[in-house]
Parts: C-alpha cells; sequence; structure tokens
C-alpha cells in the first residue's frame, strides 16, 4: 500500500501589491489551517517520506511551515514545476519513476489536486459522494493505492481515500 496526499496551500493574500501569482504569500492567519491539519495527522501518527512542492511562494511557505508543524525536518524535498502551470500528467509519470518513498505528500494548487481527485477518484464508488468535494485552503486529500511500485499507480488500484478539511477538524 502507498499513499499520494494533496495538501493545498493556505490561503493567501489576494490583494498583493506585485500582482504576481506566482510571488503571492500566505495570510499568517492562513497558517491556523495548516496548524489543525499538521497537528491532526501527528496526532493520528500519520506522515510522510517525500514532499513535491510547487515553487510558487504560497506552496513554500506552506510546506516549510507544514514540515516544523509535523517536525519532519529531515523529509526531501523536491519542487516541481509541473505543480504550478505544467502538466499533471507529467508530474505523475515522474511519481511512477520512485523506487523506494512509501507515503508522498504533495503541496500544490486547487487546479491540480481537482485534476488528480477526478483522475483517481471518479471510476470509484465514493464518486457520486465527492465528485462536488471543495478543496479548501489547507485541506488535504490522501489516496491509498493497493500497489508496490510506483510505477503500477493508475486508476485501477485505488483502496481508499481520506479527506481532511481544517475548517470541519
Amino acid at each position: 500500500m502507498k499513499s499520494l496526499s494533496f495538501l493545498r496551500h493556505a490561503e493567501s493574500e489576494y490583494n498583493y501589491i506585485d500582482n504576481s501569482d506566482f510571488d503571492r504569500p500566505i495570510k499568517k492567519s492562513g497558517l491556523k489551517m495548516t496548524k489543525i491539519c499538521a497537528e491532526y495527522l501527528k496526532k493520528n501518527n500519520i506522515s510522510y517520506d517525500l514532499l513535491f512542492c510547487s515553487p510558487a511562494l504560497r506552496t513554500k511557505q506552506t510546506s516549510s511551515y507544514f514540515l516544523t508543524a509535523m517536525n519532519l525536518k529531515t523529509i526531501k524535498v523536491v519542487y516541481d514545476y509541473n505543480l504550478y502551470e505544467g502538466s499533471s500528467e507529467n508530474f505523475l509519470l515522474r511519481v511512477s519513476n520512485l523506487k523506494k518513498y512509501q507515503d508522498i505528500l504533495v503541496v500544490t494548487h486547487e487546479p491540480q489536486i481537482l485534476f488528480f481527485k477526478d483522475f483517481f477518484l471518479s471510476k470509484t464508488d465514493c464518486w457520486p459522494k465527492i465528485k462536488d468535494l471543495e478543496i479548501v485552503t489547507s485541506s488535504i486529500l490522501s489516496i491509498n493505492f493497493d500497489i508496490n511500485m510506483w510505477n503500477e499507480i493508475n486508476d485501477s488500484n485505488v483502496q481508499s481515500y481520506k479527506f481532511l478539511n481544517p475548517t470541519l477538524l
């Protein structure tokens, strides 16, 4: 069993003066929701051994705060432009080439998380219940796969999923 989890970045500043989406920072108040999810995961002994992160400022800030809150200071972090304005398919190809990781966390943006939700879960029995799922900031969607190697990942070997909405924890 392997898991692929997607953390949407903390709430960001919408009125950022620079007008650069890529360099938009998070709101300090947005970290409150990230901390709620991190504390829930830590309390339930859920951990990760690899982190992929969009290179946008708000995802970098969220991942740094999240890793500190989870006490995962030694985890390997990989910045991947496919998670910002790149190709979700290319990102999946990158994951499929991994050899040794069990539980992967991906800190990214809503459009990518919706793509992965739809791609992996639309053919499952749970689809009617989650097809309209709102991916709020700092929420985490985890998908478990019944696989031994990442190159086996596809939509037919989804075992289960879990969604953490920090406003409901």
